[in-house]
């Protein structure tokens, strides 16, 4: 009898100490599972968070990009008004000139040299032969999958062809049908680039009426602008054209209206 109760309590001693050390180890894991499952749900909350403010951030950038695509649209319709307010007090104007110096010699004196002055300042339209120079950027390539092309043309491209037509002995020049005068600005904003504060989009032609248009072709070629041109299209393809051309119209400096010419 004495060895079966040792026996009863030596095997009672052993479960109660494994079931005694088991219970901390199930506690443990229950924390364990508790503060990963928290763990988690701050983190889904927290990503959500952020999801969504990010949502709302987008909204608000649209809404920003709307507003300001409508306000430059009406912009540029006030300028257009503007500008046919101004052809037409310009018209006005000189029916007014013909109207008052016309019948005398001193008159008629003022109105040659008003004439040559606005000649020389681009405010009435030009005809002669000249040449044509087109620019375009660098065609994408499909395989590259990038948007933005190997070769752009920036507004210093387009300043150093206008001066080195000028310099090749061009005597009037338009930028896409836009005349340039003495205080015309040819410049970047963003992505675009401005010809008297007006976006022109490629491709670009720069047209310009000389004495001699062959004459003009050929020193454009040889002179800065023309070396660079030919840099830009082994470097960067860049596309470029020069090309002489026969009746050249370009219009007054305050016209909206498209150059045209005809190839000779």
């Amino acid at each position: 009898m004495r060895v079966d109760a040792s026996l009863d309590a030596l095997l009672s001693d052993a479960l109660t100490s494994d079931y005694a050390n088991t219970a901390p180890n199930q506690d443990k894991g229950r924390w364990r599972v508790l503060f990963i499952a928290a763990a988690a749900t701050v983190v889904t909350l927290v990503l959500g968070m952020a999801i969504a403010q990010t949502r709302i951030q987008a909204d608000e950038n649209s809404l920003t990009r709307n507003a300001l695509v409508e306000r430059v649209i009406a912009a540029d319709r006030r300028v257009q008004e503007l500008e046919a307010t101004v052809l037409t007090a310009q018209s006005d104007l000189l029916n007014a000139e013909a109207a008052t110096l016309a019948g005398t010699s001193l008159g008629e004196q003022a109105r040659s040299r008003l004439e040559r002055l606005r000649i020389a300042t681009g405010q009435t339209e030009v005809f002669g032969d000249g040449v044509t120079v087109t620019i375009d950027d660098a065609p994408l390539d499909p395989l590259s999958g990038d948007d933005t092309p190997p070769g752009k043309v920036i507004d210093r491209d387009l300043q150093m062809i206008v001066n080195g037509l000028w310099q090749a002995g061009a005597t009037d020049i338009a930028i896409n049908g836009r005349r340039l005068t003495p205080t015309s600005a040819i410049r970047a904003a963003g992505d675009a680039i401005l010809v008297n504060y007006r976006p022109m989009s490629p491709p670009y032609v720069v047209s310009a009426i000389g004495p001699d248009a062959d004459q003009l072709a050929g020193r454009f070629r040889d002179n800065p602008a023309g070396l660079l041109l030919e840099e830009l299209e082994t470097k960067y393809g860049v596309i470029w054209e020069l090309q002489t051309v026969g009746d050249v119209s370009l219009p007054a400096a305050s016209s909206t209206s498209k150059n045209s010419e005809d190839a000779s």
